[in-house]
């Protein structure tokens, strides 16, 4: 059972935070740097993405309580975000939801793009924090460690993906990048969709 929600767990979050897809953003905004400097970028990122999901794994139901937010409604609310998110995805549209095309733009300004946009909100945006509250929403000590420990784990793959961006853009090609992404993209439809009709059938039973 533990397993299973790890996995379950895992691949939502790997999803959402999508660091495959994130891949040619972050060539672009690394662009002037080299590679030393861009597996500095990328760690700070991942870091960032840990730090940011682990503060909301642990007082995200907090911040619902003090603003009087029910957790059927954070999913139902919570499950459309992630659907418009899947849906780009799948169409192979700008993350509209992850980053404005005018804060892409003035990365290239900034010197220091680890940490904004790129870790927030690019990676560790609304619909990943949304996850991580969602998957806890029990609020078991196991629960809370599978996703932590799931956390972690999607932190070091996007490092590793981003630091070696160059090599594996160029081993999909754009077209095999847009396959992947738009593969995650329909698993993260399904789990929104899931996300959605659990909190209208929480709702409706209050």
């Amino acid at each position: 059972m533990e397993l299973t929600f790890f996995l379950k767990s895992f691949i939502a979050l790997f999803t959402i935070i999508d660091p495959i897809g994130g891949a040619p953003f972050f060539l672009s905004i690394t662009a002037g740097y080299n590679e030393i400097e861009r597996r500095k970028i990328a760690l700070r990122a991942s870091l960032t993405v840990l730090i940011t999901l682990s503060l909301f794994l642990f007082f995200g139901p907090y911040l619902l309580s003090l603003f009087n937010i029910s957790l059927s409604s954070f999913k139902i609310a919570g499950g459309i975000l992630l659907f418009l998110t899947a849906m780009e995805m799948l169409l192979g549209k700008v993350r509209s939801v992850k980053a404005t095309p005018e804060e892409e733009t003035r990365v290239q300004e900034k010197e220091d793009v680890s940490v904004v946009p790129l870790g927030i909100p690019y990676l560790a945006g609304p619909g990943a924090i949304t996850t991580v509250i969602i998957l806890t929403e029990r609020g078991s000590f196991s629960e809370k460690f599978m996703v932590f420990l799931s956390i972690i784990l999607v932190s070091g793959i996007t490092y590793t993906i981003l630091s070696h961006s160059n090599r594996i853009f160029k081993f999909f090609g754009e077209l095999g990048t847009k396959a992947v992404v738009r593969l995650l993209g329909l698993i993260l439809a399904s789990i929104a969709v899931e996300y959605i009709f659990h909190g209208i059938k929480e709702y409706l039973s209050y």
